[in-house]
């Protein structure tokens, strides 16, 4: 594809079942996901979920959930289905350096559940709850409930890492490092219902209901909000995707087509970024609109 040599793409898969149909760069290598670490980590909720270790409804407050400074008694009411669809109403900085998005309302000026607002405090908090209501570490989780069970083929447990200032926020970030094709097989599981091989890997009810549009955003938008997943409203009933800064994506479209896009940055600047010292990312990113063209290009060419 001549549209991708004109991008900083660093990894591009196209699946269709459990066939490779496209393969550009390197998708062998274990990289920073950025973002689509939460859509991962949503992965990992349906189990714990659907065996009654996690309670959907359960509140900060029941969960004993705090931060630096203190939470306020309305954010304390937020439930763990409101961290999933970024309407927690928390406005607490997060502990990565890059701070709240732009726009964030006031603090206790929205009820829980009532407004979506992308802030990376919500996600934080999951891992913090994952840890405390199954008693594992989110990347042991990684390794043996995803891992193993899909056969990912480049895992390194080593290269998973814990990001952020603990002064700003108790709640670091779980940030995953996968490759292309692990990444890839993840996508094929959920569009096969959670499904992998002969053995349900995640509960089939968690898969529709983390792809299914949880946020009524207004009318005319191209996006849903479901479980972490974002839910592309032009393209088949089901499609989910997974965004990350500077161009990480996985994006799954109903029956069995898995796209992968990677944007590969050097761990140091990915820690740097954190913790605040290098606040600017590498020059030239892929953009969702570039990459929703690259997906329509290979789509074209590969016959639908």
């Amino acid at each position: 594809m001549a549209g991708l040599r004109a991008l900083p793409t660093t990894g591009f898969l196209v699946l269709r079942g459990s066939e490779t149909v496209l393969d550009y760069g390197d998708n062998t290598s274990p990289a920073y996901l950025a973002s689509v670490r939460k859509s991962v980590l949503s992965v990992l909720f349906g189990r714990s979920v659907g065996n009654g270790s996690i309670a959907l409804d359960a509140t900060l407050g029941e969960l004993g959930i705090d931060d630096v400074g203190g939470l306020l008694p309305i954010e304390r009411q937020a439930r763990v289905r409101d961290l999933l669809t970024a309407r927690s109403g928390v406005y607490h900085a997060p502990s990565t350096a890059t701070g709240l998005e732009e726009g964030a309302p006031e603090r206790g000026s929205q009820k829980p559940g009532e407004h979506f607002f992308y802030n990376n405090w919500d996600f934080n908090v999951l891992g913090t709850i994952f840890e405390r209501c199954t008693g594992r570490a989110v990347f042991d989780a990684l390794a043996e409930d995803i891992a193993e069970p899909l056969g990912f083929q480049d895992f390194d447990l080593g290269r998973q890492r814990l990001l952020g200032r603990s002064d700003r926020s108790v709640h670091l970030a779980h940030h995953f490092f996968l490759s292309g094709r692990d990444l890839g097989r993840i996508g094929q599981m959920m569009l096969n219902g959670g499904r992998w091989g002969d053995r349900q890997v995640v509960p089939a009810e968690w898969v529709a209901a983390s792809t299914t549009p949880q946020v009524g955003l207004e009318a005319g938008a191209p996006m849903g909000y479901g479980y972490l997943w974002w839910i592309p409203q032009s393209l088949p009933k089901g499609t989910f995707l997974a965004i990350g800064n500077w161009g990480q994506y996985l994006l799954g479209i109903p029956p069995n087509t898995v796209v992968v896009h990677q944007r590969a940055v050097p761990d140091d600047l990915v820690v740097a970024r954190a913790d605040g010292s290098a606040p600017a990312g590498p020059v030239g990113a892929v953009t969702p609109r570039q990459f929703m063209g690259l997906v329509r290009t290979a789509l074209k060419e590969l016959g639908g």
